[in-house]
């Protein structure tokens, strides 16, 4: 990471030193803080043997790689005025590169006292609940496909069934001061684009609030968080709106260099379809290596359905330092009957799954953080 320090009355500090001591003092008292900017960033790529169930390919694949650019400016002792702006980038094909600030972007106010509220567009407290634990990267990271129901999702295969993997654009967000180890959240996004009525259907809106508390001693961590977003199923005529609701428990443990945790969640579309979802990870370091596994189910979203999704993963990685790690992982989806999960972590990972059909991924991955 870089940084840049960059005082905002650089011309009138430098104009005031050539003209002298006597105009020095009224310098000195416009001169502001400095804001200090850090670069930073991803890029996570791997070579993949991968199978949607059905068909085997070879792909290079990108991991949500990154770059952005953070600032804090001091106001005062105790109060900043913070921002970031985050984009994803595809080094192996610019095509599928984001838009700027397509990833977290804000902007806000910090104070040491009071917690931090930040305005812009960023991950919903549901879905950062659980930062600490250390999950499988590449196709191995379950957390999307199982506890945040994008497996769920594609399993049922409805647009009214939604996962909670949320980054919400248009987001109010304070997060808490950390007290006695506990950090809380809380973020609600309204809805602008507001539906009007038309003829029997009510005017409706579908705005989303979430909220979570986290404890975290250095040695244990556990924590729950909320989300709804109103009216994801519209209203119609004769039927009210339903909410998409997903309610997230975590439990972690960490000693040396071990980390093992279990998480659960609950998603609901309050019209008759609902998953209950477990996952539970290990990783364990010797030396230079760390060794990682873990294992999901998400059930079937209602009696008789036979749409549920298990999983597993496992992965090796080689760190040559604190930036750059060599990692191996081999991941696999086992679907019900009529399920259709599917992997989630890469840009073009074959997404279509058959019901029934098993995907698999096999690869070799570069991680460098910057």
């Amino acid at each position: 990471m870089s940084r840049i320090a960059r005082p905002s009355s650089l011309a009138l500090a430098a104009l005031a030193a050539v003209a002298g001591s006597t105009f020095a003092p009224a310098a000195a008292a416009q001169q502001q803080p400095a804001t200090e900017f850090t670069w930073y960033g991803r890029i996570d790529m791997a070579m993949e043997r991968g199978s949607n169930g059905n068909v085997n390919r070879t792909m290079l694949q990108n991991f949500s790689s990154r770059l952005g650019i953070r600032g804090e400016h001091k106001l005062s002792d105790s109060l900043s005025g913070v921002f970031q702006v985050e984009t994803g980038i595809a080094p192996d094909d610019t095509t599928q590169s984001k838009t700027l600030a397509s990833r977290n972007s804000f902007v806000g106010l910090k104070s040491a006292p009071a917690g931090t509220v930040i305005a812009g567009t960023h991950d919903m407290p549901l879905k950062t609940l659980g930062a600490t634990m250390y999950s499988l990267w590449g196709e191995g990271d379950l957390e999307e496909v199982i506890i945040h129901g994008k497996g769920s999702r594609a399993a049922i295969g409805s647009a009214n069934f939604d996962n909670v993997h949320t980054r919400k654009t248009g987001v109010l967000l304070y997060t808490s001061p950390k007290l006695f180890n506990t950090v809380a959240k809380l973020a609600y996004s309204p809805d602008e684009a507001k539906v009007n009525a038309a003829g029997a259907v009510p005017t409706y809106a579908k705005s989303m609030w979430g909220a979570s508390a986290e404890y975290n001693d250095g040695l244990f961590n556990g924590g729950l968080a909320y989300q709804n977003q109103d009216n994801y199923i519209a209203p119609t005529a004769t039927v009210a709106g339903s909410a998409m609701k997903g309610l997230k428990a975590i439990f972690g443990v960490k000693v040396d260099t071990l980390f093992a945790g279990v998480e659960f969640s609950r998603l609901d579309n309050s019209r008759g379809k609902k998953t209950k979802n477990v996952l539970a990870t290990a990783n364990y370091g010797v030396g230079d290596y760390t060794f990682k596994a873990s294992f999901g189910h998400s059930s079937s979203s209602s009696d008789g359905a036979d749409d549920a999704v298990n999983a597993a993963g496992l992965e090796a990685d080689y760190a040559f330092d604190k930036q750059f790690t060599l990692y191996t992982y081999y991941t696999r989806i086992i679907n019900a009957k009529n399920a259709k999960g599917s992997f989630a972590a890469a840009d073009n990972f074959p997404a279509v799954v058959n019901a029934g059909d098993d995907p698999r991924a096999l690869g070799v991955g570069i991680r460098y953080t910057f």
